[in-house]
């Protein structure tokens, strides 16, 4: 999961920085890459795997410098492959929800969060005039309503089911 987040925030990060797009619309975004590598880098280290650690390295090093040495068509080209897997995860995550009639795990204070940081990201995207970012995050903001809807209408049957129960006691 780290080696993939941290794959596509390095590509996000340098389409960004060769698109010459103004930094309040990505900077948190380059933390973030900066974090996950650093998490990843640290989880290794602690449980002992010291050549799975240098591999690591030395595959982001790679990564780094190649998305560096790129010209921006190849980048954007990259990022374009992007949108399929995360419409391709997306929905089959709502359809698991669907046929499970549960959001799972799922904290409903972590789906309104994640909804409401994509409302204001939408926001500050349109006010930014970065609108190369908007249609993923439209994409992202949809499925997350979705998924919003599926954890109150599934909690309401939940609830229901559990009222049924103690009427039957």
């Amino acid at each position: 999961m780290f080696v993939v987040l941290d794959f596509v925030t390095s590509l996000i990060s340098a389409f960004c920085i060769k698109s010459g797009m103004d930094y309040s619309n990505w900077a948190e975004l380059l933390i973030t890459n900066v974090q996950v590598f650093i998490i990843h880098v640290l989880a290794r280290y602690y449980l002992g795997q010291p050549r799975e650690l240098l591999i690591f390295v030395l595959a982001k090093s790679a990564l780094v410098t190649a998305l560096f040495l790129l010209p921006l068509y190849y980048v954007k080209l990259a990022m374009n492959g992007l949108l399929p897997m995360m419409i391709y995860n997306k929905t089959t995550m709502a359809y698991r929800h669907y046929s499970d009639k549960s959001t799972g795990q799922l904290a409903g204070a972590t789906i309104y969060m994640q909804w409401f940081q994509f409302s204001g990201r939408i926001f500050t995207t349109v006010m930014g005039g970065a609108t190369d970012f908007l249609p993923p995050m439209l994409l992202n903001w949809f499925y997350q309503s979705i998924f919003a809807i599926q954890f109150l209408w599934y909690r309401q049957e939940g609830a229901k089911k559990e009222e049924g129960q103690k009427k039957e006691e």
